[in-house]
């Protein structure tokens, strides 16, 4: 048997006998009138409220008792749709003295709550454009809201689902559609799986309806997943109307293993009329096995389900189900009987497709007990319900050719917003890499024009160094105690002073080239420049350069750069002392650090001070201050650190006994 159209009547027949309107169950049975069932069908899955609401007549004296504006409002949306399962015209009163209130005090929420509730009234009263109408204005009011609660979602999703309702009422089942599709989104956010297994339920109903059984059984078996998470008892039901699914499309294997499950969750959360109807799928099963004793075991029960709960919709089923068995069994009277049980109530509750087979079997029956007048009979009026079985069929093609166009346009405009928000994304990159690119060369051309400006003031400096390395007093006293030797007849030392003069003067010309000279190169220029300021000061002071063993030949040291501090050592330090005085040098290594510490007994850094009162000093201070300028660009062009530190030693009686220069460089080589 066809399962076009055939979803949902359980919840009629639910909704008939037991008012129980929290199991979202559904079977598939015969086709009747189209709006009623998807009416029930949508009311079963988005109208009914949850276990809150209860009684009017307990919340109308809750109501009677109350004071309070917000809490008044809230009871008449709670009394309205309590209504909603008896008394349309009720449900409308309250729900409109709701709104009412709900505008004087400005609560948006229960007046969104209260246009939907008057719209469910109008889908009651069967003035769709009415209930349209409410519940574009409670979704108005929902999606202007800034910042949306999880009420405010909730009863946004049960009014798109509503306003679904509404347009498939119209038959405009590709407006319904797009409104369910609105809820599902939120509810999949809202990470609500009861009412996203409803209303995936519901749109396999309309997918169904319109015989796209491949669709139907995508929401369905989405449906099925959520109700077994949860173990929503409507579970059972969603199973068995998958199994006839997968028996429509002769895939046994699954539909038994759907009717299995079915069976046992019916087990556990029991429903006669589930249970008949899954009796019934059972039979199918077994017809299309051609295992007729069994099928007839499954109708026998489903019949004694049936009669007990006094359901004619299932059990028009199961009598042309036996009728068909005993025909294809060769008991033409028993098939008779029950395809006259079975027509009978089609006729009783308008079932077209029902009629036409039981009318065909009718035909076939008499045909072959040679009753060719009955025969022919029946053959006409098969042909009459056929003709307009088929109208329906084509109404349902046309409206199954619609429904793919807008699902086809939906998934085409879907593919486009992804192709655009990808695209959105590669070009996002593209620019950031662009910018992070840009950055990067801007930085880097930053940080070298930072490196050749260090270069040029090192070299400015370095330049300078040159010109003031030589004390124009020291060259002078050189020249002149070179001319005294000369004349004295002290040829022998005059020839020392002038080779070691020129040596250091040439020393100090090769060291202008280099920005790093070997340490030893440095420790020599020192040497003599000591020697020829010894003889310059007549011997006033005894010096000594010290070198640890663990510094290597090539370590680096910028060139000209110690000297003015032993010329400070020497001029500012041993040389007013009275008595001799003397300087040492040393070298040492200490991790990744070169050490260079120049230390005098001269008369002290306070001493001196008040000495240069009174005297020039323009270029020593000068040289000096270049040396720590040039110290400070070379930390930065090589950001390692570079330390300077000048103190003045102390006795025990706290009298100044010379001064002490430490100097940190880092540690280089020279390079080949």
């Amino acid at each position: 048997m066809s399962i076009r159209n055939q979803i949902l009547i359980q919840n009629l027949r639910f909704l008939i006998y037991s008012f129980d309107f929290q199991i979202n169950s559904f079977n598939f049975a015969h086709e009747t009138q189209m709006k009623p069932l998807f009416t029930l069908l949508f009311f079963c899955s988005f109208v009914i409220n949850s276990a809150q609401k209860s009684a009017p007549d307990s919340l109308l004296l809750i109501l009677s008792q109350t004071n309070d504006p917000d809490k008044i409002i809230q009871l008449q949306n709670q009394i309205s749709e309590a209504y909603q399962s008896s008394d349309p015209s009720q449900m409308q009163k309250f729900a409109k003295l709701a709104l009412m209130n709900s505008k004087k005090s400005n609560n948006p929420i229960q007046k969104a709550k209260a246009y939907q509730n008057i719209g469910i009234s109008y889908i009651i009263l069967s003035d769709y454009d009415k209930a349209i109408q409410n519940f574009e204005a409670s979704e108005q009011i929902l999606i202007n809201q800034k910042n949306p609660s999880k009420e405010s979602q909730e009863i946004l999703a049960k009014t798109l689902g509503s306003k679904g309702i509404a347009f498939s009422e119209k038959n405009n089942y590709a407006k319904a559609l797009e409104y369910d599709f609105r809820a599902v989104k939120i509810y999949e956010n809202l990470k609500n799986k009861l009412q996203l297994s409803k209303i995936y339920n519901n749109i396999g109903v309309i997918y169904n309806s319109i015989d796209d059984g491949k669709k139907a059984l995508e929401y369905f078996l989405k449906a099925n997943q959520l109700q077994k998470q949860d173990n929503n008892p409507a579970v059972a039901v969603s199973a068995s109307n998958i199994g006839l699914i997968y028996l429509n499309q002769n895939q046994k294997t699954k539909a038994k293993q759907y009717f299995d499950e079915s069976l046992k969750a019916f087990e556990i959360h029991p429903n006669a009329r589930g249970l008949g109807e899954l009796y019934n799928n059972y039979s199918r099963y077994y017809i299309s096995e051609n295992q007729y004793d069994l099928a007839k075991e499954f109708l026998l029960k489903a019949e004694e389900t049936f009669i007990s709960i006094e359901d004619q919709f299932g059990l028009s089923d199961t009598y042309l189900l036996l009728g068909e068995i005993y025909f294809k069994e060769n008991h033409p009277e028993k098939s008779l009987e029950f395809a006259g049980k079975s027509l009978e109530i089609a006729k009783e509750l308008e079932l077209p497709e029902t009629r036409m087979k039981s009318e065909k079997l009718l035909s076939d029956i008499y045909d072959k007990q040679g009753n060719q007048e009955l025969a022919l009979q029946h053959l006409r009026n098969y042909n009459f319900e056929k003709d307009n079985l088929e109208k329906i069929i084509n109404e349902q093609q046309r409206l199954k050719t619609e429904l793919d166009f807008h699902y086809e346009k939906e998934q085409l405009e879907k593919k486009e917003t992804e192709m655009r928000a990808k695209w959105l994304v590669i070009l996002g990159f593209v620019v950031l890499a662009f910018v992070l690119v840009g950055l990067f060369f801007y930085f880097r051309n930053r940080e070298r024009e930072k490196t050749l400006m260090l270069q040029k003031q090192l070299a400015e400096f370095e330049h300078k160094a040159l010109h003031l390395q030589m004390n124009p007093h020291f060259v002078f006293n050189c020249l002149a105690s070179i001319s005294s030797f000369i004349m004295q007849n002290g040829k022998e030392d005059a020839m020392k002073y002038l080779s070691k003069f020129s040596k250091l003067m040439r020393l100090t010309l090769e060291f202008s080239k280099e920005s790093s000279i070997p340490i030893d190169k440095e420790i020599e220029a020192l040497q003599n420049y000591l020697e020829l300021e010894q003889l310059r000061f007549n011997q006033k002071f005894d010096f000594k350069i010290n070198k640890d063993s663990e510094i290597e030949d090539d370590t680096a040291i910028p060139s000209l750069l110690l000297q003015p501090y032993v010329e400070n050592a020497i001029i500012h330090g041993v040389a007013p002392k009275d008595g001799k005085g003397f300087i040492k040098i040393d070298f040492t290594q200490k991790d990744e650090q070169l050490i260079c510490v120049i230390e005098d007994d001269g008369v002290g850094i306070d001493t001196s001070r008040e000495l240069k009162k009174n005297s020039v000093n323009v270029h020593q201070s000068m040289a000096l201050d270049i040396s720590k300028k040039r110290l400070k660009t070379l930390e930065e062009l090589e950001n390692k650190k570079v330390n300077l530190k000048i103190e003045e030693l102390k006795d025990e009686n706290n009298n100044s006994r010379g001064t002490r220069i430490t100097l940190e460089l880092p540690l280089n080589y020279i390079n080949d």
